[in-house]
């Protein structure tokens, strides 16, 4: 009797922080989304224009702006974390960063600090890029991480975890569709493959895992 009281004590607990989790794993996707279809065109543009893979880009600015929630891109429209520099002409915005009071570039738009980020990769330390395969994300991700783009130790895992985890390497796809239809598709297949790991399907193999772990419990 004990180890069932136990057992479904630990189980209303595990199914509260389960609770939570979904909540907060929900909230994620849907601003994932939001972000790919405000800002997957400016990626997706500026593939075209300088060779730079288009899930590099919106993982970036996914991982360097929070999703586009962080403090620092909501005053800056600085989706990429890029810092001023000796050449930096325009606007800056001062942030505690690695140090306090870091000079960062602010722009009107996100638009530009897409576009930026693009320039900013054309510097001679990235030039090694270049001569990677557009669709070899994860060749591109331990480029940047070689060449200093971050300070973080684990830039390159993070970055091909947030490429792998929503599905970005699809853009940078070749298709003769046109840029509207490629998100469209993009937004459609991500949706459907989520919620084809909806709540109850996590659930239900939760709720196996402690059936399972009790009986189990109660042969030992």
């Amino acid at each position: 009797m004990e180890k069932f009281f136990y057992f479904v004590l630990f189980f209303l607990m595990s199914l509260f922080s389960f609770s939570q989790n979904s909540q907060e794993k929900k909230k994620e996707i849907e601003n994932v989304i939001e972000y790919v279809k405000k800002y997957a065109v400016f990626a997706i543009e500026e593939m075209e224009k300088f060779g730079i893979p288009a899930s590099i880009k919106l993982g970036q600015g996914i991982l360097e702006s929070s999703i586009g929630k962080s403090s620092l891109s909501k005053a800056t429209n600085n989706h990429f974390g890029i810092k001023c520099g000796k050449n930096w002409m325009g606007d800056v915005y001062y942030h505690d960063d690695d140090l306090p009071k870091e000079c960062f570039r602010k722009y009107n738009s996100v638009k530009e600090s897409f576009h930026d980020h693009s320039k900013f990769l054309q510097q001679p330390r990235y030039s090694k890029l270049f001569l990677l395969k557009k669709d070899d994300y994860q060749a591109w991700a331990s480029e940047l991480k070689k060449a200093g783009y971050a300070t973080s130790l684990n830039y390159e895992n993070l970055l091909i975890d947030q490429i792998k985890k929503y599905d970005l390497w699809k853009f940078d796809q070749s298709t003769s569709c046109k840029i509207e239809k490629r998100i469209n598709q993009y937004l459609k297949n991500y949706i459907i493959k989520k919620n084809k790991d909806s709540f109850f399907r996590r659930f239900s193999k939760k709720l196996r895992f402690f059936i399972e772990f009790f009986f189990q419990s109660k042969k030992n």
